[in-house]
């Protein structure tokens, strides 16, 4: 099992638990998947240098995580293009209405203060004669003027906007986090398969040079050893016991104990009397019956002592 696909089962999960989700919790959801897929990587493979190797990348995944949270302050500016005109502000309704009282109140008080001045250089104490109208509509006039002013002003004032503080969040997206995670992991699996790779050479390594230290004449008396007992099978009961000591010896040296079958055969000759092995581990001779009457010992793929077998004439 890989890395990638501990990863991808527990994909809608992970998705929904990062959507929406601030930046330090997304951290630490992150280190707990990384936990969690470790764990489960490393209670199946067997090899004790690729889980080692594991977790020094995984250390390293869940250290990066941390840039998640790299942003920045986030700056919002406003822009003004000069040169473009700013379309006036009209004037409501009522305002200019207002206004224009106040203006045709402001010109009557203007009227009447030169009527009085004319008035009293004439010397008339009489308003009715001098032709002025009622004082208390002359009292009434500049007071009128002066509330329908105060009044268009205001609703001719600019309106200042409130003073708003601006403020920019940064949303995590899942689904790109999601596949740069995934990368990641792709990597690792990557190293991890050149580990597992090394691991193999190596052993093989192994297997050659202590296959190469074995003495011949050993594996020549080991290989006359297993043909008596295979010639003993099924009359002594101690026959099968030696070839399992035999092979197990053989084993722990890293070398296979190989039988003949039927399936590593082929045809030769004429009307297909001839049987010879295919892999060339065996000596073949004819008999009544097919079978093995030395195993051929194999390591790594190499022969290393020839087998011999009969094969039942066709």
């Amino acid at each position: 099992m890989t890395l990638q696909s501990i990863f991808e089962q527990n994909r809608e999960h992970l998705m929904s638990a990062i959507s929406g989700a601030d930046t330090v919790s997304v951290i630490r959801i992150l280190n707990s998947e990384l936990d969690r897929m470790l764990y489960t990587f490393n209670d199946q493979e067997e090899s004790a240098r690729v889980r080692e190797a594991a977790s020094s990348m995984m250390q390293t995944a869940k250290a990066a995580c941390s840039l998640v949270d790299s942003a920045g302050e986030t700056n919002i500016y406003g822009r003004i293009d000069y040169g473009k005109t700013t379309p006036p502000r009209k004037m409501s309704k009522w305002g200019g209405l207002l206004l224009l009282i106040g203006l045709i109140g402001t010109v009557v008080t203007l009227v009447g203060i030169q009527l009085l001045a004319t008035s009293a250089a004439a010397g008339s104490s009489d308003w009715q004669s001098a032709g002025l109208p009622p004082r208390y509509l002359l009292a009434a006039i500049p007071l009128l003027t002066i509330i329908a002013s105060f009044f268009a002003g205001i609703l001719n004032r600019k309106k200042e906007s409130a003073h708003e503080a601006l403020h920019a969040e940064t949303k995590i997206d899942a689904s790109k986090l999601y596949n740069y995670l995934l990368s990641v992991i792709l990597v690792i699996d990557k190293c991890l398969e050149d580990v597992r790779n090394s691991d193999r050479q190596a052993e093989r390594e192994r297997t050659r040079e202590q296959v190469s230290a074995m003495d011949p004449a050993e594996l020549e008396l080991l290989s006359q050893l297993l043909e008596d007992a295979y010639s003993r099978k099924g009359e002594d009961e101690q026959a099968e016991e030696e070839i399992s000591q035999i092979r197990f010896y053989l084993h722990r040296k890293n070398i296979d104990v190989v039988d003949w079958t039927p399936d590593t055969r082929s045809q030769s000759g004429k009307g297909g009397d001839g049987v010879v092995d295919s892999r060339g581990w065996f000596d073949m001779i004819p008999a009544y019956k097919s079978g093995t009457i030395r195993p051929a010992l194999v390591a790594d793929g190499r022969l290393l002592k020839k087998g011999m077998a009969s094969a039942k004439r066709g």
